[in-house]
């Protein structure tokens, strides 16, 4: 019986390991779109659009291809899929970063009219956010004239 060799789809996984992906339960090579899968008995099994489908894998590559794709998903996939997620928490933690800077609203600037002016400490949780003070202020809370340094002298 005539078996599809896999040697060049088993090389293409080492060589380059990003033309392929998980979907499903499949590994899909993405520029030929060629889907593989393995049969309950373990034996691999090719789903394509063209000739390649018609020869069955024998079963000293189906186990061959079985422990390539366990060293690709350790050694590419996985580590893929952790920098996607790493990715998207970056872009939403950037996204809730530029919220904090954004205009106020027409309703937060209307509060902002009724907030103490003798506080301009403001209050993040149930604790209040100390504002360092400078020289300036300093001598102003103590009742010293705050005067520039370069005055003294």
């Amino acid at each position: 019986m005539a078996y599809l060799d896999l040697t060049p789809m088993l090389q293409a996984m080492r060589a380059r390991p990003g033309e392929f992906e998980m979907q499903d339960f499949y590994l899909r090579h993405v520029p030929s779109q060629h889907l593989l899968t393995f049969n309950i008995w373990g034996k691999a099994q090719v789903h394509a659009r063209c000739d390649c489908a018609m020869l069955e894998v024998s079963s000293e590559q189906s186990e061959e291809l079985k422990e390539a794709i366990s060293a690709w998903k350790v050694v590419y996939w996985a580590p893929h899929l952790a920098q996607i997620a790493a990715e998207k928490r970056a872009a939403k933690i950037n996204r809730e970063f530029a919220s904090h800077f954004r205009p106020p609203g027409l309703w937060r600037r209307f509060l902002m009219l009724f907030r103490r002016r003798d506080n301009p400490s403001p209050f993040i949780g149930d604790r209040t956010v100390g504002i360092p003070r400078n020289a300036a202020q300093e001598a102003k809370l103590s009742g010293e004239a705050a005067k520039p340094e370069f005055l003294h002298g």
